[in-house]
C-alpha cells in the first residue's frame, strides 16, 4: 500500500513508464519498484541515501538524476559530514564526479580533524569518495593519513575504518593520486601500524575486511617487509579455517596479493585450490579474477595440474572477451606453470592471426575483437609471444603479426617507439622468444640489431650476451661484423670467469654454429671437458640442423606385420 502511495507522483509514473518501455521488469503489488524510480522529492537525509543507494546498486547513470542528488546533498548534509561522505561515496560508486561536492566534503573532514571531531566512519568514507574517482587533494588525503596514524595510536580506529582506509589509500597510491608524504607521519610508518594493529586484532575483521587489507598490500606493492609479512601469514592462518566463506573474488584478490607480495603459504594454496575445484565458484570467476588465480597458482609454481586444467576450462570460456592485456597474463601464466592447453592455444591463435596490418578487412575485426595488439604495451606483448614460445606454437603468421606490433609500439611516457627505450636484456628477451620456434623476423631482428649496437659496450652484460648468441644459433641468424665485435666485448677472458658450466657450453655451442673465434673459451671448455672437440675444428664449418632421410612408403600388409 505504502509502495502504490509512493508510485503515484508524475516523476514516478514517468520512469516506471520508461523502465519498461525499456525491457525492465514489470513491478507488481508484491515486489516493491527501487527506490531511485519512487520518490519524487528528497525531503531529508535518509530518503536522499536511499535513493542515491538505490540508483548506485541499479548502476543508473543519468548524469541530470545524480547532479540534481548532488545539488540537494549540499543542502541537506551541510552540517553533517558523515551523511554527506556517504553520498559522495555512494555517488562516486556509480562514477559521478562532481567536484564541488568532494572539495565541500574534504574541507568539512579538515575542520573536524581541527577540532577532533572527526569519527572513524567519516575518516574512511571521505577518503572512498576520493580513491574511487582517483581525485587528487593533496590537502584533505595528507590530513586524512595523519588522523588515520593518530587513530591507530589511539587505539580509536575501528576494524572497518582500517580496512577501508588502507584500501583508499592504496588505490591512490596506483593512480598516482597521493600527496609526496602527510604532515605527521612517513607512509611507511602508517602502513606498518596498520599491519601491526590488524593483526593483534584480527578476530574483529570479516572476511571481506581480511580481503581489503590483502589488497591494499598488493597495491602499496610491499615485499620484504617484517611486519606486512607477519600480517599475511595471520591473515592466511584465519582465512584457511573459513574457506567456505571465500568468494570468487576474494580467491583472486588472495592469490595474487601473496604473489604480489611474495609471501609463499602452503595452507592458503591448498585452501584457495579446495575452494576452486567447486563448480559453482570457478563459473563465477570473472576475466580479471581469473587471471589474478592464475598469476597466484604460476608465482609459486603449483603442482596442481588438475586444478589448472579446470581453469584453463575457464579461460577458454572467456577468451572471446579478453584484452591483450588479460590475454597475455593467462597465458604466461599457464605457460610458467607448465600446463599444456593446445585447445586454448589453438583459439587464442586464431584470434590474433586474423588481422594483418594493411589488410583493409582487418579494421572491423578489431573494432569488434577488444584483443587489440596495437594498444598493448611493450611488456604484454612480450609476455604473449613468450607464452606462445614456451607452448611451442610454430605459427608464421601469428609470429608475423606479433612482429608488426613490436614495431609499431609505442612508448605509453615518450612520443617514440616502445624499441627505443628498452634495456638491452629486455631486447635480447624478445629475440629469444621468437628464438625459441625457430622463427626471426628480419625486419623485428634488424631493429633490434641496430638498438644494441647504439648502447654502450658495457650496457651488454655477460649473460645477455651468451642468451643472445644462444638465440641467434637456433635461427642461425647472419651477424654482422660490427655486431661481433660489440658481442666479443662483453665475452672478454676476464668476463668468461662469471659463466657456470652450463652456461659455457651453451656459449660453446652457439659460438660454434655461427663461426665465432673463441680461444679463452676454447681453453675453459677443454679444462672442464677435455674430449669436447674444439671450436677452430669447426668453425669453419658451422654445424647444421640435421635433415631426416626420406624413406620409400611400406605397403600395407607390411606395416600390418612390421609395427
Amino acid at each position: 500500500m505504502e509502495a502504490r502511495k509512493l508510485v503515484s507522483g508524475r516523476l514516478g509514473a514517468q520512469l516506471l513508464r520508461c523502465g519498461k518501455q525499456q525491457g525492465r521488469p514489470k513491478f507488481t503489488a508484491t515486489t516493491a519498484p527501487p527506490a531511485h524510480l519512487v520518490y519524487d522529492q528528497l525531503p531529508d537525509k535518509a530518503t536522499l541515501l536511499l535513493v542515491a543507494q538505490s540508483a548506485a546498486s541499479s548502476n543508473y547513470k543519468d548524469q541530470v538524476f545524480w547532479q540534481n542528488c548532488s545539488s540537494q546533498a549540499r543542502r541537506l548534509c551541510q552540517d553533517d559530514l558523515h551523511a554527506l561522505a556517504c553520498y559522495a561515496a555512494t555517488a562516486a560508486s556509480a562514477q559521478h564526479q562532481d567536484d564541488e561536492l568532494l572539495y565541500n566534503v574534504g574541507d568539512m573532514a579538515v575542520a573536524a580533524a581541527e577540532n577532533n571531531m572527526l569519527e572513524p566512519g567519516s575518516l574512511a568514507l571521505v577518503l572512498q569518495s576520493h580513491a574511487i574517482l582517483a581525485f587528487r587533494n593533496d590537502r584533505v588525503v595528507g590530513r586524512m593519513e595523519s588522523e588515520l596514524f593518530e587513530m591507530l595510536r589511539q587505539s580509536k580506529a575501528t576494524a572497518a575504518c582500517l580496512a577501508t582506509s588502507l584500501l583508499s589509500l592504496s588505490q591512490l597510491f596506483s593512480a598516482s593520486a597521493l600527496p609526496d608524504r602527510s604532515e605527521r607521519c612517513e607512509r611507511s610508518e602508517l602502513i606498518d601500524g596498520g599491519a601491526r594493529v590488524a593483526l593483534e586484532h584480527l578476530s574483529f575483521f570479516t572476511v571481506a575486511q581480511l580481503c581489503n587489507l590483502l589488497q591494499a598490500m598488493a597495491n602499496f606493492r610491499i615485499r620484504g617487509d617484517r611486519q606486512v609479512s607477519a600480517l599475511l601469514l595471520g591473515i592466511s592462518n584465519s582465512l584457511a579455517r573459513q574457506t567456505s566463506e571465500l568468494s570468487s573474488k576474494d580467491c583472486g584478490t588472495i592469490a595474487k596479493t601473496f604473489a604480489v607480495c611474495r609471501v609463499h603459504d602452503e595452507r592458503i594454496l591448498t585452501a584457495l585450490a579446495s575452494r576452486l575445484r567447486e563448480k559453482d565458484v570457478r563459473t563465477l570467476l570473472t576475466a580479471e579474477e581469473l587471471s589474478s588465480v592464475l598469476y597466484g597458482f604460476a608465482k609459486f609454481t603449483s603442482q596442481d595440474i588438475a586444478l589448472l586444467d579446470l581453469l584453463s576450462i575457464e579461460v577458454r570460456r572467456h577468451l572471446h572477451a579478453l584484452d591483450a592485456t588479460l590475454m597475455s597474463s593467462m597465458l604466461a601464466s599457464l605457460a610458467k606453470a607448465g600446463v599444456s592447453c593446445p585447445v586454448l592455444t589453438g583459439r587464442a591463435t586464431q584470434i590474433l592471426r586474423r588481422t594483418l596490418p594493411g589488410n583493409e578487412s582487418a579494421v572491423s575485426h578489431r573494432v569488434s575483437h577488444p584483443c587489440n595488439l596495437q594498444l598493448a604495451t611493450f611488456s604484454e606483448l612480450s609476455a604473449l609471444t613468450m607464452a606462445f614460445a614456451k607452448f611451442q606454437v610454430r605459427d608464421s603468421r601469428l609470429h608475423e603479426r606479433l612482429a608488426q606490433a613490436f614495431l609499431e609500439c609505442n612508448d605509453s611516457i615518450q612520443p617514440i617507439k616502445a624499441l627505443e627505450v628498452q634495456s638491452c636484456p629486455e631486447l635480447i628477451n624478445v629475440v629469444h622468444a621468437f628464438a625459441k620456434v625457430h622463427i626471426a623476423p628480419v625486419k623485428l631482428f634488424g631493429a633490434v640489431m641496430g638498438l644494441l649496437l647504439s648502447r654502450p659496450p658495457e650496457e651488454l652484460s655477460t649473460r645477455d650476451a651468451v642468451k643472445f648468441l644462444h638465440a641467434l644459433a637456433k635461427v642461425e641468424y647472419t651477424i654482422l661484423p660490427q655486431m661481433k665485435g660489440h658481442i666479443l666485448a662483453a665475452l672478454s677472458p676476464h668476463r668468461l670467469n662469471e659463466l657456470g658450466v652450463f652456461e659455457l657450453l651453451k656459449l660453446a655451442v652457439a659460438a660454434r654454429k655461427l663461426g665465432l673465434d673463441l680461444p679463452q673459451l676454447e681453453a675453459q671448455v677443454s679444462a672442464i671437458l677435455p674430449n669436447e672437440p674444439s671450436l677452430q675444428s669447426q668453425s669453419g664449418n658451422p654445424q647444421r640442423r640435421p635433415v631426416s632421410k626420406r624413406r620409400r612408403r611400406k605397403s600395407a600388409r607390411k606395416q600390418k606385420w612390421s609395427w
